[in-house]
């Protein structure tokens, strides 16, 4: 027969085991979390980097559109270059007729 104090030290023994048990998944969820965490933060800090180069990278993007839409706001269009040679072989003629007028 069982006394009465063999009864509730056998319990207490099981729940110990079952809180250690727990514990111990516990603490083994802990040391997961923190890892991943840890693995969360250097992925932030990568992140955050790439991200600066890809702001830094924007920028000089920006400024050379600026550039090339100056650029091309100077700089002449096809119909402004055939007009300047079409004045060119105009007054090239004149030049051309003037040197035949000398000549007779």
């Amino acid at each position: 027969m069982w006394k009465f104090g063999e009864k509730m030290t056998e319990n207490l023994k099981e729940q110990l085991d079952r809180v250690a048990a727990k514990a111990g998944l516990i603490v083994e969820r802990y040391r997961l979390k923190t890892q991943q965490l840890e693995q969360a933060q250097t992925k932030v800090a990568e992140l955050e980097e790439k991200l600066t180069a890809c702001e830094k990278e924007l920028e000089k993007l920006r400024v050379d559109n600026e550039y090339l839409r100056v650029v091309t706001n100077i700089s002449p269009d096809r119909k402004d270059i055939e007009k300047v040679k079409s004045l060119i072989s105009g007054l090239v003629r004149n030049i051309d007729r003037c040197i035949l007028d000398l000549k007779e």
